[in-house]
C-alpha cells in the first residue's frame, strides 16, 4: 500500500456529500490502521480571533486574524481543534512532525502564541476532521471518489479557500470541466 501522508485528497466532480463535496483534503496520516485528514479549503463562519477569544487568550494583534477563518476540517472529532503549521523555532505541546517541515498541532498553546512573535509564520485552525477506517480511503480511490497528489504548501498557506480544489486539480495538469463525472463505459 502506498502511504499517502503528506498528499492531497481532490474530490472528484461526481462526489455530491455535502461535506464533501469540491473538496480538498491534507492527509495527515495514512497507514494501514486507516487514514485521517483535514479539509482544507472549507472556511467556517468563525474566524481565528474568535477561537482564540473563547478560549480567553489575549492576542498582541487581533486585527491581524480578523479575516482568517477556522477550517470545518471534516466530520469527525468536531470538538478538537486542529492546526497546520511550518516548524518553529518555538515548541509547542502536543504537535507532530508530518513531512519535511510541517507540523500538525493540538495544543491550546500554539493558539496563545498567534498574535505574538512565536506564532507560526503561516497556519490554517481547523475543527473536526475527516478519517477513515483501515482500506476504507483506497476503496473510496479505486472508486474514482477522489484524485491524489502531493501536498503543496503554496495550495496549503497562499491560495485562497475558494481556488484550492481548482488550483490543487491543475497541479496534476488536470481541469475539472474536462473530466467526464462518472468512470465507465459509455
Amino acid at each position: 500500500m502506498m502511504q499517502l501522508k503528506n498528499y492531497f485528497l481532490i474530490a472528484m466532480p461526481q462526489l455530491d456529500d455535502p461535506l464533501f463535496k469540491q473538496s480538498v483534503v491534507y492527509l495527515c496520516e495514512h497507514n494501514d490502521q486507516g487514514a485521517m485528514g483535514i479539509i482544507i479549503n472549507k472556511p467556517s463562519d468563525i474566524s481565528v480571533a474568535e477561537v482564540c477569544s473563547r478560549v480567553n487568550f489575549m492576542m498582541a494583534e487581533p486585527r491581524y486574524f480578523s479575516t482568517q477563518s477556522v477550517l470545518a476540517g471534516g466530520p469527525t472529532h468536531l470538538e478538537n481543534g486542529f492546526i497546520l503549521h511550518p516548524k518553529t523555532q518555538y515548541s509547542f505541546n502536543h504537535s507532530y512532525a508530518l513531512d519535511g517541515d510541517l507540523m500538525l498541532s493540538t495544543s491550546i498553546d500554539v493558539l496563545e502564541a498567534i498574535g505574538t512573535e512565536k506564532a507560526p509564520e503561516k497556519f490554517l485552525v481547523a475543527l473536526g476532521c475527516a478519517s477513515w477506517s483501515p482500506q476504507q480511503l483506497e476503496q473510496e480511490i479505486a472508486n474514482n471518489d477522489w484524485l491524489v497528489t502531493k501536498a503543496d504548501q503554496a495550495i496549503l498557506f497562499d491560495t485562497p479557500y475558494p481556488a484550492r480544489w481548482t488550483k490543487a486539480t491543475e497541479s496534476l495538469g488536470i481541469k475539472m470541466e474536462n473530466l467526464m463525472p462518472y468512470n465507465g463505459a459509455c
